[in-house]
């Protein structure tokens, strides 16, 4: 039961990490944004930087920028779910037959034909 307790704890830790990076990511962008418009010179560029991210932002959120970050962060946790998911898969898989390829004993024989073929 120990192996699973691991194994769940690592999709949790996975989906987590997946939703926060991004929310914190766009986050800080916006942020530094919003701190570079209070620059005298550079007012204008991050105003309009910051305008358009936002409103990239609320297609996503229905007209919401802060939903739209959720939203996005909500992709990336079931992408990052999914992804994690499959390592348990590939996981099981491994543990029942562990590399056992067919093709191993022939690759001489193989490299052999291939050789042959091209003489």
């Amino acid at each position: 039961m120990n192996i699973w307790l691991s194994l769940f704890s690592s999709l949790f830790l996975t989906t987590l990490v997946s939703f926060t990076t991004p929310v914190l990511f766009s986050t800080v962008i916006l942020a530094s944004l919003r701190v570079i418009s209070h620059i005298p010179l550079l007012n204008v560029w991050g105003e309009n930087v910051y305008e358009q991210i936002w409103n990239f932002l609320a297609i996503f959120g229905e007209g919401s920028g802060s939903i739209g970050i959720l939203t996005i962060g909500f992709t990336c946790a079931i992408a990052g779910f999914l992804f994690e998911s499959l390592n348990f898969y590939r996981y099981r898989i491994l543990i029942k037959h562990p590399l056992n390829y067919s093709w191993q004993g022939k690759a001489p024989e193989i490299i052999s034909k291939i050789n042959n073929y091209r003489q």
